[in-house]
């Protein structure tokens, strides 16, 4: 009983330190955006912040099952497995399209990347650990991890205009164009016009 409430004061510290940490580092990524073409070093430390902390929560959720919930083994496992394998394809092939530290960090924006996954979705990594979430809920049977997940979609979704409004301001009509022909989340390239609207 007292392992039960410490969890739960870890997770409601947890949250909040996430909350506290997701406002500060959208404001100075927002900040850095309207100053700079890349992120400072000091904005990624605060990016990376964020991400252990969420990161941590789940694994913490993951292992002890929190807000436990039932679901057929066929449906949990099978289901989830595939979900946790699709999303960490899609992770990866992020990673494989930046080939670089530095641009899958914020930090060099000197080439729009288009190939790869990035042909079919304007933000796999998005999707790519939502669905490694989504999936890793299921095996575990934790509604946390399946509250995480929602907490770091709508946490990004609310960062996207910020990030759009940066890559239309550093690439002009060839973000535009892009932005016309791919999804935002995953589809197939939409034919363009070679004129950009707005």
């Amino acid at each position: 009983m007292k392992w039960a409430m410490s969890l739960n004061w870890v997770f409601t510290l947890g949250l909040a330190l996430l909350f506290v940490l997701g406002g500060v580092t959208h404001n100075r990524l927002a900040r850095d955006y309207r100053n700079r073409l890349d992120a400072r070093i000091q904005t990624v430390a605060w990016v990376w912040a964020l991400s252990s902390v969420h990161f941590s929560l789940v694994v913490l959720a993951a292992i002890r099952s929190t807000w436990h919930f039932n679901l057929l083994t066929p449906i949990g496992m099978g289901g989830g497995m595939v979900l946790v394998g699709i999303g960490t394809t899609i992770c990866l092939a992020q990673a494989y399209a930046f080939r670089s530290f530095k641009r899958l960090n914020f930090m060099d924006h000197k080439r729009l990347v288009t190939e790869g996954i990035y042909r079919w979705s304007r933000n796999p990594g998005l999707v790519g650990w939502t669905l490694v979430l989504a999936g890793l809920g299921m095996v575990r049977e934790s509604a946390m991890v399946l509250f995480l997940a929602i907490v770091v979609w709508v946490g990004y979704r609310l960062h996207l205009p910020t990030e759009e409004e940066h890559l239309r301001r550093v690439f002009g009509d060839a973000y535009e164009e892009y932005r016309q022909r791919t999804p935002r989340y995953f589809g197939w390239p939409r034919k363009t016009s070679k004129t950009p609207q707005s």
